[in-house]
């Protein structure tokens, strides 16, 4: 099974940070038929290869990095976890420790959002080079904490979700809150194998600077 490095998702953050400040000069597209076929094929898409669905169960091998860093991105010290999963009905049930202290990832959180549920203003990017992937921009008019603003990357031919780059500009006790993921397929349904989140988390006397970096291998759908 390939995935992708999670080294290399803080680079893929910095240019989905580029093409989102790129679509923000477009105005939103919703009378669009074009964006609207592919929004609606996307999300049909999604329903039904989502693995969290009633009566799916499933488990992975997540090998987690968590990165203390200062003002200035450099590493100031490096937390790891390998750990194996076991999900049903989209709730985790268990979790197997490999390695790594279990006790400095307590608030792992590898969900991804339900943006195909969610509304908002859709954009496509401006400068669409018709490359197998089709990248649409969003932007919410909600200040709800967990709704995000940012970019869907999907599948131009069969409408999968790709990777998802996305900012929470109202996260509750930080700022600079992003998350980024990249997706495989797995028989029918769509599983992250990459998962990162930056941010700086806001404390009462002191500030919080990390980079949290995930990859997942190993998925087993039960029959």
């Amino acid at each position: 099974m390939k995935y992708m490095s999670t080294a290399k998702l803080p680079s893929l953050l910095v240019g989905a940070t580029l093409l989102l400040a790129g679509m923000a000069v477009v105005a939103d597209d919703a009378a669009d038929p074009v964006l609207n076929f592919y929004w609606t094929r996307a999300r049909q898409t999604a329903t039904l290869a989502n693995p969290d669905r009633e009566g799916v169960s499933y488990s992975y091998q997540g090998r987690s990095y968590r990165h203390a860093v200062d003002d200035h991105g450099r590493i100031l010290r490096t937390d790891s976890l390998v750990a194996r999963y076991f999900c049903t009905n989209g709730k985790l049930d268990s979790q197997r420790t490999l390695a790594g202290d279990v006790g400095r990832f307590r608030n792992l959180d590898l969900a991804v959002p339900a943006v195909f549920r969610s509304d908002y203003h859709l954009n496509l990017f401006p400068n669409d080079t018709g490359g197998e992937g089709l990248a649409i921009g969003l932007t919410s008019d909600s200040t709800a904490e967990r709704q995000p603003d940012g970019l869907v990357i999907i599948d131009r031919q069969e409408y999968f979700l790709r990777a998802l780059y996305l900012y929470y500009p109202h996260r509750e006790g930080f700022r600079r809150f992003t998350r980024s993921y990249r997706f495989e397929r797995v028989g029918d349904l769509v599983f992250p194998d990459s998962v990162s989140e930056v941010a700086t988390r806001l404390g009462i006397f002191y500030t919080e600077n990390y980079r949290l970096e995930t990859g997942i291998t190993d998925i087993q759908v039960n029959p």
